[in-house]
């Protein structure tokens, strides 16, 4: 019996020294004084030491650096577990953190520590990185200003955080958690589709959800938000229990998108909407009025002389006529109507949903009624008038595109009826366009295709009938167009700009073939060439007609240049700077057409004109017409007076000429004396030497 409880007791110690062996965790028993008594081989492996070294040791020495000791002195009383956590060293030098459980044991009635040691510097480490991760969240949401909120759907409670509540004014928890309560704040134009977008998440007919919705701030405003969430959590069915997301405020950011996209659709001057907006409006308003069978009535505006106003009162003052006239417009129309400003001095009005045509006509009569009135700019009184083109969809047009272009002929035919008037469509506007369009195609290379020649009208001295020079003009023949009359490609020419092409060209020839004149039959030849405002504003101009003379070696005074008062109107510094040069080049200065425009009398006082030419309209009616005759009497006197020379223009008749000589004009142009000739039958008048008899038939 006693040998058998022996044995019993010798497998029973075997057995636990077994289990503390193979236990993962360190074991230590230690005496009160911290001798180590017992290591398991865990503990060795932990701290580096072999059983041998450690059984030599003490506690004290396991412990890192500057660790006290008051946990082990509270162990040696204490019966139940002590856990505490201790910086340990190995053997290496390397400190970790470790559990120490410790308690008091006896054994053969001895009392002893009993120590089990666990490494958890990792588990510390992942504690810190999730906390630190926690700490990082929670600073992004503050930093980033983003509110959360988090559904519970199984009871429709849905929570908020603080920041979703301050970040709409609110204090936290100022109303209640659920739905209902966030709903009510939602804009009324918003909800549907916040709802819908709820609904399809969770149905997962989306796979994400991101909305955008305003949201009632404390102060009865709206802000706008962006919400985004997520399913955390479902049930075994795959029933979403649980939707977590936040809310951003992106009110600045949706400011500057709706400020981006009011100015590429409106006018940054008129606030009326621009080209693009204007056009969409037109073609949707055709849609419609296909659809209804109804009509569009567009109204294709441009002011009259808007550009003489503002070139010669400035840029400020155009501007606020723009914005005066905008308003004008905006204020006759119906509210359903579209008016735009396409650009410039350019206007459109889109009249949709018209039974008949005669609808628009009380709006367009109302329209010139309105610029009748004065614009008053800085205390300053100014008229101006509009010429308005109106074509009808479906009538004139298939498309909204063919519309504005013909809208666009009628408003120039009204232009040519006398401005401040309206014009409708018709078939004919639409082939001077067309016309037009093939002109601009074809005059595109047609210098380089040495398309254009230069004709010469003879000038005559009225006293001593004699051929005392010729005006250049320019003369294009087109193989598609055949010729072209200069009233049809030379506005054409100045709109695209190829006039500076083309002036070179008729200097270059007309400068050339003077000096062959002047060589062979008449060395006072002098040859007059029109010079138009577009290449007036070139800023080589002065260079380029130095060294056409001197290439061609012709004295300047033999050049006389034609002006008309357009290149005046402007009235900037360089106008006058560039007549000066000319002038002090030894270049005549004619002006041409006079009595046509402004003829304002400052223009002569003004400016070095050496030249002054009547404009055929008066020379035509001058026997006819006493008040006609009276104003070139007076013309020729007060040019004489001032030292220039007058030239008339279109004499045709005989009983002009003598009206004309009486009146002491000092030279004469027209079909009496001559048509525009070629080179050749230039050449063959000038070798003629002969007095003119004022009927050549050439």
């Amino acid at each position: 019996m006693f040998v058998d409880q022996v044995n019993l007791s010798i497998q029973t110690k075997l057995f636990f020294q077994s289990l503390v062996n193979e236990s993962t965790q360190g074991v230590s028993v230690a005496d009160l004084d911290g001798n180590y008594v017992f290591v398991n081989p865990s503990f060795c492996q932990m701290m580096g030491y072999s059983e041998a070294e450690l059984l030599t040791m003490t506690v004290f020495d396991m412990k890192a650096p500057k660790q006290d000791h008051a946990s082990f002195e509270q162990t040696k009383t204490v019966k139940e577990n002590l856990i505490v956590q201790v910086l340990l060293q190995k053997k290496d030098g390397t400190i970790f953190m470790s559990e120490v459980i410790g308690r008091n044991i006896e054994v053969d009635g001895q009392a002893y520590v009993l120590g089990t040691v666990q490494d958890i510097s990792e588990r510390i480490a992942t504690e810190q990185a999730l906390l630190n991760s926690e700490k990082r969240k929670s600073l992004i949401m503050k930093v980033a200003n983003d509110g959360v909120w988090d559904w519970h759907l199984d009871s429709n409670l849905l929570e908020f955080d603080e920041r979703y509540y301050t970040m709409a004014g609110y204090e936290k928890d100022e109303f209640p958690h659920s739905f209902q309560e966030w709903e009510k704040r939602v804009h009324e134009d918003d909800i549907v589709h916040a709802k819908n977008s709820f609904q399809s998440y969770l149905a997962g007919t989306s796979s994400n959800f991101d909305i955008e919705f305003r949201f009632l701030r404390k102060d009865n405003t709206y802000m706008w938000i962006q919400g985004k969430g997520k399913v955390v959590e479902r049930d075994n069915n795959g029933t979403p229990l649980r939707f977590i997301g936040i809310h951003t405020d992106i009110s600045v950011q949706k400011e500057h998108e709706e400020k981006i996209l009011h100015q590429a659709h409106f006018d940054s001057l008129t606030f009326l909407p621009n080209r693009f907006l204007s056009l969409d409006r037109l073609t949707i308003a055709c849609n419609e009025a296909k659809r209804n069978n109804e009509l569009v009535a567009l109204l294709f505006l441009d002011l009259d002389d808007f550009k003489k106003v503002n070139d010669t009162l400035g840029h400020e003052v155009g501007d606020q006529l723009l914005i005066d006239a905008a308003y004008r417009l905006r204020h006759v129309v119906r509210s359903v109507d579209t008016v735009g400003r396409l650009g410039g001095d350019e206007f459109i009005i889109v009249l949709g949903g018209l039974k008949s045509a005669k609808e628009a006509q009380p709006i367009i009569e109302n329209l010139l009624h309105q610029f009748r009135d004065m614009f008053v700019i800085n205390s300053r009184e100014l008229l101006l008038t509009t010429s308005i083109g109106i074509a009808i969809y479906p009538h004139d047009a298939k498309d909204s595109s063919e519309l504005l272009r013909n809208a666009d002929s009628a408003m120039y035919a009204a232009k040519e009826c006398g401005r401040n008037t309206y014009s409708y469509y018709t078939r004919q506007m639409n082939e001077c366009a067309q016309r037009r369009l093939a002109i601009e195609e074809q005059l595109h290379g047609a210098l380089a295709r040495n398309e254009f020649s230069v004709h010469y009208q003879p000038k005559i001295d009225l006293v001593s009938a004699q051929v005392m020079g010729a005006e250049a003009l320019l003369r294009w023949h087109n193989p598609t167009l055949g010729n072209v009359p200069p009233d049809e490609f030379i506005s054409v020419a100045e709109h695209t700009g190829v006039i500076i092409q083309l002036g070179q060209f008729i200097l270059q020839e007309a400068l050339k073939q003077t000096a062959i004149w002047q060589q062979t039959y008449h060395c006072d030849f002098q040859i007059a060439v029109n010079l138009s405002p577009r290449q007036f504003r070139d800023l080589q101009l002065i260079d380029i007609i130095k060294a056409i003379l001197k290439d061609v070696e012709v004295m300047p005074a033999s050049l006389e240049l034609e002006i008309t008062e357009g290149v005046l109107l402007s009235g900037h510094s360089h106008v006058k700077q560039t007549l000066e040069h000319i002038t002090n080049l030894g270049i005549k200065i004619a002006m041409d057409d006079f009595g046509t425009g402004y003829s304002s009398l400052s223009y002569l006082r003004e400016y070095p004109f050496d030249v002054l030419k009547i404009d055929r309209s008066f020379i035509n009616e001058m026997t006819s017409s006493y008040k006609d005759k009276a104003l070139i009497n007076a013309v020729v006197s007060m040019s004489h007076a001032l030292n220039l020379k007058v030239v008339a223009e279109g004499i045709e008749t005989e009983k002009q000429l003598q009206e004309l000589k009486s009146l002491h004009c000092d030279y004469g142009q027209g079909y009496l004396f001559s048509k525009p000739l070629t080179v050749i039958e230039m050449t063959k008048l000038l070798s003629n030497n002969a007095d003119i008899t004022y009927t050549f038939d050439i």
